[in-house]
C-alpha cells in the first residue's frame, strides 16, 4: 500500500490536477495559478473507510459508476482488491502511463456522464473545494487540463500548470520573399499566408479559425501543416473543413493525440494561399485576412485574433495635346501596359468617379485600351514593381510616341498598423501625363507636295545651267 501511495503522490507533482484522499466531511483542494473563467470539477472515484483515529490506513472502494473503469480501462493501470479494501498499481510506474491513466478516468468521467462531485468556475487564482469526504476525486478543467492521481491529507493543493496556447500568422511579400503584416499584390495573384500555433500544456481541442474578406479567394488544396523543423505534419492528425458553419473561410482542427505528444512551448505552422480577385479592394484599403484558435472543453476558449492585410494598386492616364496653355485632352489613343515585355490583360470593370477602369485579368483576351473623349483611364490591382505604357496608335493626325514610357510603382508596408502607401516614379501617386505633338506628314505621293519637289529641282537645275554657261563664256572673251 506504501507503494501505491508514492506513485499516486508522485503524480501530482508531475502533472497538473490530482485525486486525493480526504477525512469525512474535511477534505479541502486549492488550486493555485487558476485561470480566470475556467471551471474545475472534481470527481470522487473511490469511498476510503479510514481505521479510527488514521486518515492513510482503512479500507477502499469503488464508487458507483466507475466499476467498468476499472475493469475496462482503469484495468491497465489500477487494481482493486475488493477483499483486502486495497488498490494497486500495475504494469510500469512511467510518468507516461500515469498521463495516459488520468486521460483515460477524465474521458470515462465524462463519456459514460457522470456528475462531477463538485464544480468552480475561478474568478481569481485561486480556486477552493472544501467540505469533501475521504476518497480518491479526478480534477478536470474546462480548458481540457487532465488531472493525475494523489493521496494526500485531509488539505491538498494542486497547482494548475495549464500554460494557454496561441497562434500568430504572416502573409509572403513576394519580391523578396519575406513575411510580414502586410503586402501587395496584383488581381489574380496567389498570396501565400503562415499561421504558426504555439502549444500551451494541456489543453486540448485545438482548431484554427481562419476568415478571408471577399477580395481573396481561399485555394482549398493548399493547406500544408510543418513542424518547426520543415518537417510535414501526417494529414491524418488534422481535418480541414472548408464549409464551417461558424461563418469563417476555412477551419482547421488537430487531433488531441497529436498535440498532447508535443511538448509545451513547442511550434508547428499551417501553410495555405488565397488568390486575389476582382472583389479585391483597391489602393485605400488592404484585403484582410484573420486567424484565431479555440481550445479546451468545447472549444470554449479564445486566443486573441491575428490579421494581415494585402494591397493592390492603380495607376491614372491622361492623353493630351498643348492648345496654347490648356491641355485638350484626346480620344482614340491605343495603349498597351507591359510586365517586361508581355502586355497585361485587361477587364472593363464599372467607372470610377466617372473615369473608364480597367481591371487587370488573366483570362481576358484584352490587351489594348483606348483613350475616350476625355482621354483619360485607370488600371486597377497592380502589384508594386516597374512597368512601361506602350503606345500601339496616335490619334489621327499626331504622332506616335517614340519610346514606352517607365512607370514604377513603389510601396511602403505599415505592418502594426496593417497599413501602406504607394509611389509612382518616386512622387505623390498622380496621373500619368501622355502628350502627343502634331508634326508635319508626308504627302501622298502623285500630290500637290511631289509637284512642288518636281518643279523647285527643275528651276535649280536650269539656273545652274545658266550659271555654268555664263562662266564659259566669260572666259571665252578673256
Amino acid at each position: 500500500m506504501k507503494k501505491v501511495f508514492a506513485v499516486l503522490v508522485a503524480l501530482a507533482l508531475v502533472l497538473s490536477c490530482a485525486v486525493m484522499a480526504f477525512a469525512a466531511g474535511d477534505g479541502k483542494i486549492t488550486i493555485t495559478n487558476a485561470v480566470k473563467d475556467a471551471t474545475y470539477n472534481v470527481y470522487k472515484m473511490f469511498d476510503f473507510a479510514p481505521v479510527s483515529g488514521s486518515t492513510t490506513q482503512g479500507r477502499y472502494t469503488v464508487v458507483a459508476g466507475w466499476e467498468d473503469f476499472l475493469a475496462g480501462a482503469g484495468a491497465a493501470y489500477l487494481k482493486a482488491n475488493t477483499e483486502t479494501g486495497t488498490i494497486e498499481w500495475v504494469g510500469e510506474e512511467t510518468d507516461a502511463r500515469k498521463a495516459e491513466l488520468a486521460k483515460a478516468a477524465v474521458a470515462y468521467a465524462k463519456a459514460n456522464s457522470i456528475a462531477a462531485t463538485a464544480s468552480a468556475t475561478a474568478s481569481s487564482e485561486t480556486v477552493e473545494f472544501t467540505g469533501l469526504d475521504l476518497g480518491y476525486y479526478a480534477i478536470d478543467t474546462s480548458l481540457g487540463t487532465l488531472c493525475a492521481l494523489t493521496n494526500t491529507n485531509s488539505t491538498f493543493t494542486a497547482t494548475e500548470k495549464n500554460e494557454k496556447p496561441d497562434i500568430d500568422k504572416w502573409v509572403q511579400e513576394d519580391k523578396d520573399d519575406s513575411w510580414g503584416k502586410v503586402n501587395d499584390a496584383d488581381i489574380d495573384q496567389v498570396v501565400n499566408y503562415k499561421s504558426t500555433i504555439t502549444v500551451g500544456l494541456g489543453a486540448t481541442n485545438y482548431v484554427m479559425h481562419d476568415t478571408m474578406e471577399a477580395g481573396l479567394t481561399f485555394n482549398a488544396d493548399s493547406v500544408v501543416v510543418k513542424l518547426a523543423d520543415g518537417t510535414d505534419v501526417a494529414a491524418a492528425n488534422y481535418t480541414v473543413n472548408v464549409s464551417p458553419e461558424d461563418g469563417h473561410t476555412f477551419d482547421v482542427a488537430f487531433n488531441n493525440d497529436f498535440i498532447a505528444g508535443l511538448a509545451k512551448g513547442t511550434q508547428f505552422t499551417v501553410y495555405y494561399s488565397a488568390t486575389l480577385n476582382e472583389k479585391a479592394k483597391i489602393v485605400d484599403d488592404g484585403n484582410d485576412n484573420t486567424v484565431f484558435l479555440t481550445y479546451g472543453e468545447d472549444n470554449t476558449w479564445t486566443t486573441a485574433q491575428h490579421t494581415t492585410s494585402t494591397f493592390t494598386w492603380k495607376i491614372d492616364v491622361l492623353k493630351y495635346t498643348m492648345n496654347g496653355d490648356n491641355k485638350d485632352a484626346l480620344a482614340g489613343a491605343k495603349f498597351q501596359l507591359l510586365k517586361g515585355n508581355t502586355p497585361i490583360k485587361f477587364t472593363q470593370v464599372a467607372a470610377t468617379e466617372g473615369v473608364p477602369t480597367y481591371m487587370v485579368d488573366e483570362a481576358s483576351s484584352v490587351d489594348t485600351i483606348t483613350t475616350d473623349e476625355n482621354g483619360t483611364f485607370y488600371i486597377v490591382g497592380l502589384d508594386e514593381g516597374s512597368y512601361a505604357l506602350h503606345e500601339t496608335e496616335a490619334p489621327a493626325g499626331y504622332n506616335k510616341l517614340a519610346a514606352d514610357l517607365s512607370i514604377i510603382i513603389s510601396s511602403t508596408h505599415d505592418d502594426e498598423n496593417l497599413d501602406a502607401e504607394y509611389e509612382i516614379n518616386k512622387d505623390t501617386p498622380a496621373t500619368i501625363e501622355v502628350e502627343n505633338k502634331t508634326g508635319s506628314l508626308l504627302p501622298e505621293t502623285g500630290g500637290i507636295g511631289t509637284t512642288i519637289f518636281y518643279v523647285v529641282g527643275g528651276l535649280l537645275m536650269v539656273a545652274a545651267l545658266v550659271v555654268l554657261v555664263s562662266k564659259k563664256r566669260m572666259a571665252a572673251f578673256a
